[in-house]
């Protein structure tokens, strides 16, 4: 169960992402999607929204009945979705997504062709909010746990804090500091990260256009196709010359990588680049799963993929976003398709991690000893 909040906390939450991220209009339609057990934020968002003017419509998926499914019905029957579902998604402006359910333990040890079928629809869904310029939200309190908190060595009542606190703060400050490093990194040829612990990296920039994900859905965002954003949010990226990278970066942070979809913690990379090409890695902690995925899989999986520097003063500990605590700087090898790279397979991208660094376009320093420069 999650701890009770108190309705001041849930309802500032609420407001500002209906206001600075969803950026809700009077007379919106807003399609707000919870599980039980993050029903009372939920509600704090139908009141907030209704304030705004807009028109919100609550759905719910209890959690006990949703397992008590997956225990008696067929897969493919939970994870049907009625024309009236697709019909509400598409006449909304705007949809509000809690993460569920909150059994994310119980949901991670079910068959991979149980989930690939509870699953099933998240292609199309994606599609359509894609096509319609549907602006979308998450948010992951539902997703935190005492398992999950262990798995990552972290506190859970920090993770859960963060999640609010950050969740809560404004995110137009951080537009500012996103969009000058992410025109530097569009300009810029030639991008260097060092560190006292051994750390020196040289890529090459590829002028594409990189992607800032501030929490803040604005037009130009939904003409990009910029439409889904994970709160709390802060981080600038671009894909790298996937040609190109010499020199070694070592993580001082957990990470993580994602093989087909499934998610691996990793720790303590140091990864040794040559002549465009990861040659040399150990781990401290994941090393054995990373050496055999990596190992079966296909051209591409060596290649440098993205790197990324995070914007937001609120995350510190958040597991997957990680890469979002401000100064931080990631480097990732594999897919970078997403973002706008040209390696589209394997279905691999792994990250290592910097705390303390410095990363210098062209000469000229963006971050320095972990502060935004």
């Amino acid at each position: 169960m999650l701890p009770s909040y108190p309705e001041s906390t849930m309802r500032a939450l609420a407001r500002n992402i209906l206001t600075n991220t969803l950026r809700m209009k009077r007379g919106e339609n807003l399609f707000i999607d919870t599980w039980s057990a993050t029903l009372p934020w939920a509600q704090s968002f139908v009141l907030e929204a209704r304030i705004l003017g807009a028109r919100p419509m609550l759905t719910l998926e209890d959690e006990e009945t949703y397992w008590k499914s997956v225990k008696e019905a067929p897969a493919a029957h939970v994870a049907q979705v009625g024309s009236h579902d697709w019909a509400a998604l598409k006449a909304s402006h705007a949809y509000m997504y809690f993460y569920g359910p909150l059994d994310v333990e119980r949901m991670d040890s079910l068959p991979n062709s149980v989930k690939n079928r509870l699953y099933a629809n998240d292609n199309e869904w994606f599609r359509l909010v894609e096509k319609l310029g549907i602006r979308v939200a998450r948010w992951d309190l539902g997703r935190t746990s005492e398992a999950v908190a262990r798995r990552y060595g972290i506190s859970l009542a920090q993770w859960r804090g963060e999640l609010v606190e950050a969740g809560s703060l404004d995110p137009r400050p951080l537009q500012k500091d996103g969009q000058r490093i992410a025109e530097a990194m569009r300009r810029g040829r030639e991008l260097r990260i060092t560190h006292p612990n051994g750390t020196d990296l040289t890529l090459r920039l590829a002028r594409r256009t990189p992607r800032v994900d501030d929490g803040v859905i604005d037009p130009a965002d939904v003409r990009s196709g910029n439409i889904f954003s994970v709160i709390p949010s802060g981080v600038t990226s671009t894909s790298v010359d996937e040609g190109f990278a010499e020199g070694t970066v070592v993580s001082n942070m957990v990470g993580a990588m994602f093989v087909h979809g499934e998610e691996l913690m990793l720790a303590g990379a140091e990864w040794t680049f040559r002549r465009g090409r990861l040659e040399k890695y150990t781990h401290t902690s994941g090393g054995d799963a990373f050496r055999s995925a990596f190992s079966k899989l296909g051209p591409g999986k060596d290649r440098p993929g993205l790197v990324s520097v995070g914007l937001n003063p609120a995350i510190h500990s958040i597991p997957l976003l990680f890469d979002q605590e401000r100064g931080i700087i990631s480097v990732t090898v594999g897919r970078n398709s997403q973002v706008g790279g040209r390696t589209r397979t394997p279905h691999f991208t792994a990250y290592s991690s910097i705390r303390g660094g410095s990363l210098a376009i062209d000469g000229r320093p963006y971050v320095e000893a972990g502060e935004l420069v």
